[in-house]
C-alpha cells in the first residue's frame, strides 16, 4: 500500500490491508477479529485514505477510547511525513471535552448539551459568537480553522488552538472537517441519529460518500444500547416538580405532578416489572403532550440560565422518546427499591441505527481484537449480505503466553461463599509470588472484589491498587501512573471486569507480567438480561449465547489481553474458574489462546518466569 507509515509490514497485516482495500475498492463491508499486535489502526486507515483521496471519499474513523484516538493521530501524522501526502485530518471528541468554558466538565454530559444550547440560543458563549461577523466566518475563526488544516492535531491541541484565537474549539474543528479526508470521531457522531444528522450537515459530509471504519467494534453494541435508551428516576421527577413550581406556573406543575403518580404508581413492591406505553400516555390523556413538552423546554431554557443545569429539559427528553418510540427492539422497565422509583425505555436492538448508517456508507470495516464469533456482530449490527468475515492469526510468539485455566476455585452464584472467596485470594496470594514485578486481577463486580481484597490484603509482598467505583479521569491517570512506577517492586492491580483499567490502557513489557481473571462476568440476571435474552431468539435463535455468554466472554477475553501488547512482551493468563474449561465455554476461546486446565499452577508459573 501506497501510504503505509512504517518501513516493514507485521506479519497477518499485509493480509488484513489487502482485505481492507478489497472491500473498501468494492463498496463492501469487512467484519475483521485482529487481535492485539497485528497493527490495525495503520493497516485500516493507510489503504481507506488511499482509496478516499482517489474517489473523493471522506474516511470516518471511529472509535470510543480517547487511546485510540492519539493512536489514529499519530499514524496519519506518520503517514504525512512518510509520504509527504497532503491532505487534512481532524480529531473531534465530546463538545463537553471541546468546550472552551470554565467550569463545565463538572456537568453531566446531557446537561452540558441543555446548558451549551441555552448559551448558543441566548448569545451567552463569546466562543461562539466569535466564529461570525455579520453571517461571514471571522478572521479568528479561519486563523483557528487554518492552523487545524496546517497538521494532525490531536482534540487537545484543537481545544488550544481554539482558546487563542476565542473561537469555539468544537465548532472550528467542525469547519476544518469540511476539507478532511479522516475525521477521527466518537462513535456517535455518526451512530445517534439526532447527532449525525447535525454533525453531517455541519462539516458537509454524507454518509453515501463515506469509508467508515470501526475501531474496538465489540464495544459498539452496549454503546448503541446505551446511547438509544432514555430513563427517568424519582429524583429527577422531584427535581423536575420544583423547577415548575419557582418557573412554570401551574400546568407545568400539574402535567410532572401526573407524570410522577403515573410512573410510581406501576408497582408499590421492590423490584422490576414489564410496563406498556399505555401506563403512562393513558395517565397523560387530559394534557396537550406537545404543548406541555415545549412548556418544560423553556422552563429548561430559563433555568439554564443560572443553573447551567435543568431537570425539566430532562423530562421532556424523556417523555418525547417514551411517547414516539416503537416497541419493537425496545423493553419499557419499572423498577422500585424503597421510595426510590425509576421507568427506562430500554434499547434492545443496536441494529436498529447501526443498520441505517451501515447501508447508506460506501464502505464500513468493523475491527477489534475480541471480535468473535463474526457472524454475531454482521447480524446484530445489521451488515448486509455479502459482508466478508475474517479472523487473522495472532502475530505474536506461542511460547510468550502462559494461559491456564486453574479448576479450583469458582465463583458461580450458587457456590459462592466465604471459604470459597478465601480459596479465590489464595490463588491470587500464590500467583503473585510467582510472577515478578506487577500483575492485574480482575473481577466481575466491585462487591467480588471487596470479598476477595479483604482476605489478600497484608498478605502480598506487592503494593496493592484498587479501582473504586466511579473513579474520575484524574484519579484514574493518578493510579495508573503510580501503578506502572512500582513495576520494579511490584504493584498488584485488583480492578473490575468492563471497568476503567479493563480496556483503553497500554501496559507495555514489564509494566505488567500476568493477569487473573476472577469468574465469569456474566450480566445481571435481571429483567433486562431476560428481555435481551427473549429477543435475540426471537430474532436469531441465539438469545443464551447474543444477550448472555458472547459478551461476558468477550469481556474476559479484553481483561485478559491487557498483559501481552507487543511481540516482546511476556506474560501469563490465568482464568480462575471451572466454569471456564466446560466445554461450551471452553470452545469460546480463539484457537491461537486455548488454556491449560490446572490446579498446579505454580510450578508452570515458575518455570515460565525462570531466568532465561
Amino acid at each position: 500500500m501506497r501510504l503505509f507509515p512504517y518501513e516493514q509490514v507485521r506479519d497477518g497485516q499485509k493480509l488484513f490491508m489487502e482485505d481492507v482495500y478489497s472491500a473498501v475498492s468494492s463498496g463492501k463491508c469487512l467484519v475483521a477479529h485482529a487481535p492485539t499486535g497485528l497493527g490495525k489502526t495503520a493497516a485500516a486507515l493507510s489503504p481507506a485514505l488511499e482509496l478516499a483521496i482517489e474517489k473523493g471519499l471522506t474516511v470516518f474513523f471511529l472509535t470510543s477510547r480517547q487511546t485510540q484516538h492519539a493512536i489514529a493521530v499519530e499514524t496519519l501524522a506518520r503517514i504525512r511525513l512518510r509520504h509527504k501526502a497532503r491532505f487534512a485530518a481532524t480529531d473531534i471528541v465530546g463538545k463537553k471535552n471541546m468546550c472552551a468554558q470554565p467550569g463545565v466538565q463538572a456537568l453531566p454530559v446531557s446537561q452540558f448539551h441543555e446548558y451549551c444550547r441555552s448559551l448558543r440560543q441566548n448569545n451567552q458563549c463569546r466562543f461562539y459568537t466569535n466564529l461570525r461577523r455579520s453571517g461571514e466566518i471571522s478572521n479568528e475563526a479561519q486563523a483557528a480553522v487554518s492552523g487545524l488544516k496546517a497538521d494532525v492535531l490531536h482534540s487537545e491541541q484543537a481545544v488550544e488552538l481554539g482558546k487563542k484565537w476565542s473561537v469555539c474549539p468544537y465548532e472550528a474543528s467542525a469547519l476544518a472537517s469540511s476539507d478532511a479526508s479522516v475525521i477521527i470521531a466518537d462513535y456517535y457522531y455518526l451512530f445517534h441519529p439526532k447527532i449525525r444528522e447535525g454533525f453531517l450537515r455541519k462539516t458537509g459530509k454524507s454518509l453515501q460518500e463515506s469509508i467508515i471504519i470501526i475501531d474496538e467494534g465489540h464495544n459498539l453494541p452496549d454503546r448503541m444500547r446505551e446511547m438509544l435508551t432514555s430513563r427517568i428516576s424519582s429524583f429527577v421527577l422531584e427535581r423536575a416538580a420544583g423547577e415548575a413550581k419557582r418557573t412554570g406556573g401551574p400546568m407545568a406543575e400539574e402535567f410532572i405532578s401526573s407524570l410522577r403518580r403515573a410512573v410510581s404508581s406501576n408497582s408499590d413492591n421492590d423490584g422490576e416489572r414489564i410496563v406498556k406505553k399505555a401506563d403512562l400516555t393513558n395517565a397523560l390523556n387530559g394534557f396537550d403532550i406537545v404543548s406541555c413538552l415545549k412548556l418544560l423546554e423553556t422552563i429548561a431554557d430559563s433555568v439554564r440560565e443560572e443553573d447551567r443545569q435543568s431537570y425539566c429539559g430532562s423530562v421532556a427528553d424523556f417523555v418525547a422518546a417514551w411517547v414516539s418510540g416503537s416497541d419493537d427492539g425496545f423493553a419499557r422497565i419499572f423498577s422500585r427499591s424503597g421510595r426510590a422509583f425509576s421507568l427506562s425505555f430500554k434499547c434492545l436492538d443496536p441494529g436498529i441505527e447501526t443498520g441505517k448508517v451501515i447501508a447508506q456508507a460506501h464502505s464500513v470495516v468493523i475491527m477489534s481484537g475480541t471480535l468473535l464469533p463474526t457472524s454475531m456482530y454482521r447480524e446484530i449490527l445489521g451488515f448486509p449480505e455479502g459482508t466478508v468475515e475474517r479472523q487473522y492469526r495472532n502475530p505474536f510468539p506461542r511460547g510468550n503466553r502462559l494461559p491456564m485455566i486453574v479448576n479450583s476455585v469458582t465463583t458461580q452464584y450458587s457456590l459462592r461463599s466465604d471459604e470459597e472467596f478465601r480459596r479465590i485470594a489464595e490463588v491470587c496470594i500464590q500467583a503473585s509470588r510467582e510472577i515478578p514485578g506487577n500483575m492485574a486481577v480482575y473481577f466481575p463486580s466491585y462487591q467480588l472484589l471487596g470479598e476477595v481484597h479483604r482476605h489478600v490484603y497484608g498478605k502480598v509482598d506487592k503494593l496493592i491498587f484498587t479501582e473504586m467505583p466511579n473513579i474520575s479521569k484524574e484519579e484514574k491517570a493518578r493510579l495508573l501512573s503510580d501503578y506502572k512506577a512500582c513495576f520494579l517492586r511490584g504493584g498488584l492491580l485488583m480492578a473490575v471486569i468492563g471497568g476503567s483499567f479493563s480496556e483503553g490502557i497500554d501496559l507495555p513489557g514489564n509494566l505488567l507480567n500476568g493477569v487473573l481473571i476472577v469468574g465469569l462476568p456474566l450480566a445481571q440476571p435481571d429483567l433486562y438480561t431476560s428481555e435481551l435474552i427473549r429477543f435475540y431468539d426471537t430474532r436469531y435463535g441465539k438469545g443464551w449465547d447474543y444477550g448472555y455468554v458472547f459478551p461476558a466472554f468477550t469481556k474476559a477475553l479484553q481483561s485478559a489481553g491487557r498483559c501481552i501488547r507487543s511481540e516482546n512482551d511476556r506474560g501469563a493468563m490465568l482464568f480462575l474458574d471451572r466454569r471456564y474449561a466446560w466445554p461450551r465455554y471452553y470452545s469460546l476461546f480463539p484457537g491461537d489462546l486455548r488454556p491449560t486446565v490446572t490446579r498446579e499452577f505454580v510450578p508452570k508459573l515458575r518455570d515460565f518466569f525462570k531466568p532465561q
